[in-house]
């Protein structure tokens, strides 16, 4: 990866299949052009990539810009950030580079009402994990996003 990017764009057709069953379980929710709300996403349903996901509030301030706050971090990101992130604010990540970062790809998720698709390392002990993700749009009122329901599965160590 580039100097200074931690996170790459993924073609839709590129992604690994467990995050196509993921988009294809979130587009039959989206209906009449409407997204889908947390109410529409059954853990159930997902048991097999529970781990896996994130749950980010969005959290509009009194002067229009936005927040975000981990709701659920799944015990994979545990394993890889070594803590659990629930509850905890995005904009507080140390990392000021990575920070910037997932901020503007949360943005974008919630600005532009439409899904990311992305690749990203972490290097755990001398070895890169490579893991493919999805950001997805949902929204209580099938418009304003509220929440991005992320999910993320390692698909390669080097």
């Amino acid at each position: 990866m580039p100097k200074g990017r931690h996170m790459t764009p993924v073609a839709e057709k590129d992604l690994d299949p467990r995050l196509h069953d993921m988009l294809r379980y979130w587009r039959a929710r989206c209906r009449d052009g409407r997204l889908p709300g947390r109410c529409d996403i059954d853990p159930i349903e997902l048991k097999a990539l529970l781990g896996n996901i994130l749950l980010i509030d969005v959290v509009r301030q009194a002067d229009g810009t936005l927040r975000f706050r981990y709701r659920l971090f799944g015990t994979e990101f545990i394993f890889y950030h070594g803590r659990d992130l629930t509850g905890r604010w995005l904009d507080e990540i140390a990392n000021v580079g990575f920070r910037d970062e997932l901020l503007a790809l949360y943005r974008a998720v919630v600005t532009n009402r439409e899904m990311r698709t992305l690749s990203y390392d972490y290097l755990v002990d001398g070895l890169r994990h490579r893991f493919q993700a999805v950001l997805l749009p949902l929204a209580t009122n099938g418009c304003e996003v509220d929440i991005v329901l992320g999910c993320g599965v390692r698909i390669a160590v080097y």
